[in-house]
């Protein structure tokens, strides 16, 4: 039974490294066309190389130390991968300075809304291009209604993502570098004012959508509070950008002026409503305490 269960374990190993493995040459050569070939090939048979390397250990009976050729084709792996997303990004934010999100919508017209959804999804992730130049720019080609829509759910899905990156893996990486006292003061600071700092600093662009996502997952703040403040924020930013365009038109005005304006707006009104709460709650509290001391 032992023996089975070995073996089958083995065999889990054995095609976990193949399956990695050939992802990674899939990877190499379909997505990388930059690297020389002269080093693509270096790469391949040195992946297949480790993989070879398995059945060496299994035949010696050296199970035990599979474990290194699986570190060494993950290693590989995340290199090959990340190599490829740096190459695309740099080659999306290039193509962008060039010719705009408007012009790469309209060339790809029949695929523009998922298009559109991809970069508003990658926004608050990896791509720092801020909403006044993405959702205007979508608007103008899909519409505004659509780009209202799907700029919101783009936005909240990619914000949901990286708040929970930064939730499961941020803090351990965070303390490594942060002294625990500072970060405990951190954490109780934004705990009092959570929810006028997050939704201020989601509606005004003065950090990036990640910043911003990060900070809330390292300072653990309520998933649930966290999912309210940034719907609330980014149907609100949606909705004012997607019709920016028009609005500009009305009044003269650039986007990214609309964009600031209306930020502004909602943050005063925000900010107002805020104080009215606050001297309510006051009010009442001295009330019952005056009740209270009279009995």
């Amino acid at each position: 039974m032992r023996n089975e269960n070995k073996q089958l374990k083995c065999m889990k190993e054995i095609t976990l490294h193949v399956v990695v493995a050939t992802i990674s040459i899939f990877l190499l050569i379909l997505f990388l066309p930059t690297i020389v070939v002269v080093y693509k090939l270096l790469l391949i048979l040195t992946i297949m190389g480790i993989v070879l390397l398995d059945f060496v250990l299994i035949l010696s009976n050296h199970k035990n130390l599979l474990i290194i050729p699986r570190i060494a084709l993950i290693i590989l792996f995340l290199c090959i991968g990340g190599a490829g997303l740096v190459f695309y990004i740099t080659k999306f934010l290039v193509f962008v300075d060039m010719y705009g999100i408007e012009k790469i919508l309209t060339d790809h017209i029949s695929t523009a809304k998922l298009l559109f959804f991809v970069i508003c999804f990658f926004q608050p992730i990896i791509l720092p291009l801020p909403e006044a130049i993405t959702i205007p720019a979508g608007s103008a080609v899909i519409g505004s209604l659509s780009g209202a829509a799907i700029g919101f759910l783009g936005s909240s899905l990619g914000i949901v993502v990286m708040y929970l990156i930064a939730r499961i893996g941020g803090l351990k990486l965070v303390s490594k570098f942060v002294k625990e006292k500072q970060l405990k003061k951190y954490q109780e600071y934004v705990l009092k004012n959570e929810t006028l700092i997050l939704t201020l600093m989601f509606i005004i662009p003065i950090l990036p959508d990640e910043i911003i996502c990060v900070g809330a997952g390292i300072s653990r703040v309520s998933f649930k509070k966290f999912i309210v403040i940034a719907s609330i924020s980014k149907l609100i930013t949606s909705s004012l950008l997607s019709y920016s365009v028009y609005l500009a038109k009305l009044f003269s005005l650039t986007t990214s002026q609309l964009a600031l304006i209306s930020s502004i707006v909602m943050a005063c009104i925000f900010c107002l409503s805020f104080i009215i709460k606050k001297s309510i709650k006051r009010a009442n509290s001295k009330r019952t305490a005056y009740l209270v001391s009279g009995k």
